[in-house]
């Protein structure tokens, strides 16, 4: 974990938004993703390592793991920049490319589309390490009001 990501983690349990709260979730942490940058309010990029133990039978990255990468970076940025619990309304992830342990890592970028009262809109791309686009997603977060 880098210098970047112990402090954003900091940064979280510092403003647990009323709860209790687990930092850096389980989840992510088995990930072992590192964060890369953060601009508040505007975007997030992480980057996290593709393993082997990902792999479908033909040696190619579970679709169920890009899920887990966008909602990994999706989630912690929407309760910073909200400033509020939030959970997802939705995910759409579009799949372009697979991803493979050749790929070493995959690169998130999330940036917010829209904030409101209610809702964070985020948008993300994951690229390969090889720097290719290999999905894309969009996600409705609602801020919760407690």
């Amino acid at each position: 974990m880098n210098d970047l990501t112990k402090e954003l983690f900091e940064q979280m349990s510092k403003t647990n938004m009323g709860r209790k709260v687990q930092i850096p979730p389980p989840a992510v942490k088995g990930l072992e993703g590192t964060l890369l940058e953060h601009i508040s309010g505007k975007s997030i990029k992480w980057s996290f390592p593709i393993k082997e133990n990902y792999n479908n039978p033909f040696g190619i990255t579970f679709g169920g793991y890009y899920g887990m990468f966008f909602d990994a970076a999706m989630g912690p940025f929407s309760g910073l920049t909200a400033k509020k619990p939030t959970t997802s309304l939705d995910m759409n992830i579009t799949f372009l490319k697979p991803l493979s342990p050749e790929d070493k890592t995959v690169e998130i970028d999330v940036e917010v589309v829209s904030i409101s009262k209610s809702y964070l809109i985020l948008n993300a791309k994951a690229h390969s390490g090889r720097g290719v686009l290999v999905a894309t997603c969009t996600s409705r977060m609602l801020i919760l009001n407690r």
